[in-house]
């Protein structure tokens, strides 16, 4: 990210420092309108496919909350997980724009309404942002680097006896790849547990946020990619929830890509989750993962 924002410093003060005394290169008309346009379209098209269209192979995205995004197939990913969770919708409004060469730079303001595909639950989001676009050798323009943060105070942890918030929460975190909330949902002393059969039980219990996340999200992490969790329907009964959705994830060693039934048990006391049981397709699963 260093070296892209560099890159575009170093164009902007190339094309506008002018040692020969001949004319600094004018801005494209209409080009300000037509980027961000065209931006927004490709957003709030809910189409990781017409998204990538848009965007360069080394795209970086930074969203409030969350590490930044790195390249093109990382970002693919992190939205893919994103448009599977919610269908949003995106206004930006562009608040200053400065071409130079082939390197253009917005500041920008927004407002989005993200609704939850699994729950119908509506969030709303407003903020800032900076838009870098870079011009490739075949003409087009393209999303170099987006980067956006909230004017909205930080959520207050839900309710304790919200169990079904508590549950869709971590859906969230996990489709926005915060690690910080997700962490911050569990008990000191939760017990996780896979499905049998599948081969991540091969450490169950997982006992405490670390174990979780260091002994089998890590793993997950380094070994799959694309991969969704698309919660589809809740039933609660008061501190149990039971959630019923599909795993879409490709292993990365073969290759191969799966879309499975899950059923996963929360059990959730006081705003935090103390258990978690895991129920799936593991003979898929362990398919998927065999050459």
């Amino acid at each position: 990210m260093k070296r892209l924002l560099t890159a575009a410093a170093i164009g902007l003060l190339a094309a506008c420092s002018n040692p020969s005394g001949g004319s600094v290169e004018r801005q494209e008309e209409g080009l300000e309108e037509k980027l961000l346009a065209d931006y927004l379209e490709r957003i709030n098209s809910n189409n990781i496919d017409t998204l990538m269209a848009g965007l360069t192979d080394n795209v970086v995205y930074q969203a409030p909350h969350a590490p930044e995004v790195v390249g093109k197939a990382a970002v693919r990913e992190w939205v893919s997980g994103y448009f599977d969770a919610y269908d949003t919708s995106w206004e930006k409004r562009s608040l200053s724009f400065v071409q130079s060469g082939d390197w253009a730079i917005e500041r920008y303001a927004y407002h989005s309404t993200d609704i939850d595909r699994a729950t119908g639950d509506s969030y709303e989001d407003e903020g800032k942002g900076i838009n870098v676009y870079q011009r490739g050798t075949d003409g087009q323009w393209r999303v170099a680097l987006d980067g956006w943060s909230t004017d909205l105070p930080v959520a207050s942890p839900a309710p304790a006896g919200n169990a079904k918030a508590v549950a869709a929460a971590v859906y969230a975190a996990v489709a926005a790849g915060d690690v910080a909330a997700f962490a911050d949902l569990m008990s000191p002393g939760i017990v996780w547990n896979e499905a049998e059969s599948n081969p991540y039980a091969d450490k169950n219990p997982y006992i405490g946020p670390d174990a979780v996340l260091s002994g089998l999200f890590a793993r997950f992490a380094e070994e799959w990619d694309e991969s969704s969790v698309i919660p589809q329907d809740f039933v609660t009964e008061g501190d149990r929830v039971i959630v019923f959705g599909r795993y879409r994830e490709t292993y990365k060693a073969t290759g191969k890509r799966h879309d499975i039934p899950f059923v996963h048990d929360w059990t959730i006391k006081d705003g935090k989750i103390t258990a978690f049981q895991q129920y799936t397709d593991t003979e898929t699963l362990v398919s998927t993962m065999t050459e």
